[in-house]
């Protein structure tokens, strides 16, 4: 196991730019419907996988004493940026140790899908269960196997005055293998430069999702769909995410 995902640094000033305003708003509609309302005032939240800290400073806006871990240094330095006052720490989703008890940790964008191995995904959740208090909620997401044959299928392109990236998305169902692959093309200083890189998400079943769940002690697990046009529902097969609700046992 390496020490952390360092491997997102380069997509860190790209993410920020596009992606973490765009994703925000779908996290915190979850988590208003389902993990917000059962917290106490002013309730202890780790932002598990911050990235850029958005969703942070949004937690934060609302009273919430929030600390974020990222295992990518440039993605906090962002996130410290956005979310001034916000404790970050570099750490890696799948061995970090915290002092302080959390009331609720989330872990949105798909963030664990860039897990490669069910057993990796295991321990991350016995880490997440070490830092709960005792019934402290779990809120995370994951792209299921109809996302990525819907959404990872083709090129697609950000163009602004500054910079172009190209993007390619696939995915390999029999290797339950999906790659972001990025060609950033980016001005500074008057001078053009390139930068290219990969990044890799592994399409986890649910059923091992769930057996990883309960052997980290997290119990009571409930499935759902959510999508900007129809809201929070009941989780199908057809759903491209998967957002998992659960609580560590008492």
């Amino acid at each position: 196991m390496s020490v952390r995902y360092s491997d997102y640094d380069p997509f860190a000033w790209l993410y920020n730019q596009h992606w973490g305003n765009m994703f925000t708003p779908v996290a915190m509609a979850v988590a208003n419907e389902l993990v917000l309302p059962l917290l106490p005032k002013g309730a202890k939240i780790l932002d598990l996988c911050c990235g850029t800290g958005q969703l942070a400073h949004l937690l934060s806006e609302r009273g919430y004493r929030v600390t974020g871990i990222d295992g990518a240094e440039q993605m906090l330095q962002y996130a410290r940026t956005n979310a001034p006052g916000v404790e970050f720490i570099l750490d890696d989703a799948r061995s970090f140790s915290t002092r302080s008890k959390y009331d609720a940790v989330i872990c949105a964008f798909d963030s664990l899908n860039h897990v490669m191995s069910i057993e990796e995904l295991g321990s991350v959740f016995k880490s997440v269960y070490a830092a709960l208090t005792s019934g402290g909620i779990f809120l995370f997401d994951l792209n299921t196997e109809s996302g990525y044959n819907y959404r990872w299928n083709g090129f697609y392109g950000v163009v602004e005055d500054d910079h172009v990236c190209i993007i390619r998305n696939s995915f390999n169902p029999q290797e339950s293998l999906a790659l972001f692959e990025a060609t950033l093309f980016r001005l500074e200083g008057g001078e053009w430069g390139r930068t290219g890189f990969t990044l890799q998400q592994r399409c986890h079943p649910d059923q091992e999702v769930r057996s990883a769940l309960k052997s980290a002690g997290l119990a009571d697990i409930q499935v759902f769909d959510y999508t900007r046009e129809g809201g929070l529902k009941p989780f199908s097969n057809e759903a491209h995410k998967a957002f998992y609700l659960c609580k560590k046992s008492k």
